[in-house]
């Protein structure tokens, strides 16, 4: 059975890394935020005025900012592939998906979890995180790997020769449906669903059709806990990236997920960032 006294005790190390970490970095997040709602204004700001751990959000604004001025967005102009590249490379990013897969193959102990199931796969730069800690630990779950794009699953399905022991199995699903009926029935529960970043590309009513498939959830996405909006929320929104009202979420999780955890709670509450970014949620 998960509680959170037994959640907090199994990660404690983890939540304590990731905290100091975000505490260390995110001390100038409003100077960034009241920089960005310049940029919104059409004022000039250069890269150097913006605080180091920011530069990758202030280099997706300028870029959007730029292609509203050419005419409209472009999901295929090479600048964006360079961008995603970059922001997988940071240390937060990296930090992100590492404490993402360990909560995840904790909590899987914890629970007796028997299937993995990850979406929006993505490059499958936190497919391969997951592969190479499951190895290590020698911890052989099915992994069912899902995403929109049939070229992301063929790509991962490269990864099955590199990690033999684990038996892996890709599909095609769009969140904002519900799960394939052929996905429903090839997992066994108890079923524990991670992702990065992959709510804000789609909504947080997904939610629901997530609920139908998984028994415990590691979210890993921005949720706007405070309701706090700045120039870079309008600015990404301009492209169809939403803010994640925590309030709204809450709503849908109570429901489908009654039991919850934000992992980084300490940071809101320390620097008052808007943003949470890590949330266990279990029915």
């Amino acid at each position: 059975m998960i509680t959170p006294e037994n959640i907090q005790s199994t990660i404690s190390d983890l939540q304590k890394t990731y905290i100091d970490f975000m505490l260390e970095h995110l001390s100038q997040w409003r100077h960034w935020a009241e920089l960005s709602n310049s940029m919104e204004a059409g004022e000039a700001v250069p890269i150097e005025d913006i605080p180091e751990f920011f530069h990758t959000e202030y280099e997706w604004a300028r870029i959007v900012l730029e292609m509203e001025d050419q005419g409209g967005f472009n999901w295929n102009d090479p600048r964006l592939g360079k961008l995603f590249a970059a922001a997988a490379q940071t240390p937060f990013y990296k930090l992100w998906g590492e404490t993402i897969t360990e909560i995840s193959l904790r909590l899987a102990h914890l629970a007796g979890v028997k299937t993995f199931l990850e979406t929006g796969a993505g490059r499958a730069n936190l497919t391969t995180v997951m592969l190479e800690k499951m190895t290590m630990q020698k911890t052989f779950l099915p992994l069912f790997i899902t995403d929109t794009h049939e070229t992301v699953l063929e790509n991962i399905d490269k990864l099955q020769a590199d990690y033999p022991d684990i038996q892996q199995e890709t599909a095609l699903w769009d969140i904002t449906n519900p799960p394939p009926e052929i996905l429903l029935h090839k997992v066994t529960p108890p079923v524990l669903m991670y992702e990065r970043a992959t709510l804000t590309y789609a909504n947080y009513r997904t939610i629901e059709n997530i609920a139908r498939i998984a028994d415990i959830v590691v979210l890993g996405d921005y949720f706007n806990y405070t309701g706090e909006l700045f120039g870079y929320d309008r600015i990404f929104g301009k492209i169809g990236l939403q803010p994640l009202m925590f309030k709204d979420i809450k709503q849908i999780l109570d429901v489908h997920f009654p039991n919850q955890y934000i992992v980084d709670q300490q940071v809101t509450d320390a620097v008052h960032i808007p943003n949470i970014s890590l949330i266990i949620a279990w029915k």
